[in-house]
């Protein structure tokens, strides 16, 4: 059995208003394994949001460990905790956040600039490679305004990718998005999580995205109602 990439143990996050707490994410124990689509669904102030930024390392839990692979994050410093992310987490967002003044490629090594590092002419193939195969091939040198929604969204997963990350989150990336555009975002998606060596894991409200999904977790009032993942180990006992 392949083991997992990322563990979350007992987790509970809690909010202060300074008069009273409030615990929007009650203990949660969840695996995330490699090769996996994960999709976290549930309405507005459900948790997925809390849940998906704990998992991204951005917010701490209140309680409960974080693991990457064997490796305990938690209690790591913010300055330990974003090199983590930076050499092992991918994230698209809602909106693609592209930067208008740099064309699609420069948009997707941007990173490694910003990070002081040079940008191969190796590097910039595997770009360009990258977004040929997301079907990105002729928008290379167009910038952002001449893109449309979807291709936009393509663009923000090549960046998110670029650095083979082993854990990809995405925010609502398709709720901007007409139908068809979502469909080819979310095809992508599928296709990628094969991964062996990835897991992508989604948060969503809208029912329609569920069908892609390898493994569909639903979250109310900061607990995990259902998990598709426990219904299959349930059926295979």
């Amino acid at each position: 059995m392949t083991a997992p990439i990322l563990r979350l143990h007992n987790i509970t996050r809690d909010f202060s208003d300074g008069i009273q707490i409030r615990r929007v994410l009650h203990e949660t124990t969840l695996e995330f394994s490699p090769g996996e689509f994960t999709i976290i669904a549930g309405p507005s102030g459900s948790g997925k949001t809390t849940l998906l930024t704990i998992i991204g390392l951005i917010l701490s839990p209140t309680g409960g460990e974080v693991y990457l692979r064997d490796e305990q994050l938690t209690g790591y410093s913010e300055s330990r905790l974003a090199t983590v992310r930076l050499h092992n987490y991918g994230f698209v967002f809602q909106l693609a956040e592209l930067l208008p003044a740099l064309s699609v490629l420069e948009n997707v090594i941007v990173g490694k600039g910003i990070q002081g590092k040079p940008v191969t002419s190796s590097f910039k193939k595997k770009a360009c490679d990258l977004l040929e195969s997301l079907g990105l091939q002729d928008c290379i040198h167009m910038r952002p305004l001449q893109l449309s929604g979807g291709q936009k969204q393509r663009v923000a997963i090549a960046r998110a990718l670029i650095n083979e990350p082993a854990v990809m989150l995405c925010d609502e990336p398709t709720s901007a998005l007409d139908a068809e555009s979502s469909t080819i975002v979310l095809d992508s998606l599928k296709r990628l999580s094969k991964d062996p060596t990835r897991c992508i894991i989604m948060v969503t409200h809208d029912p329609r995205v569920f069908p892609y999904a390898d493994r569909l977790i639903k979250i109310e009032n900061g607990e995990i109602i259902s998990d598709s993942k426990n219904l299959e180990e349930s059926t295979l006992q």
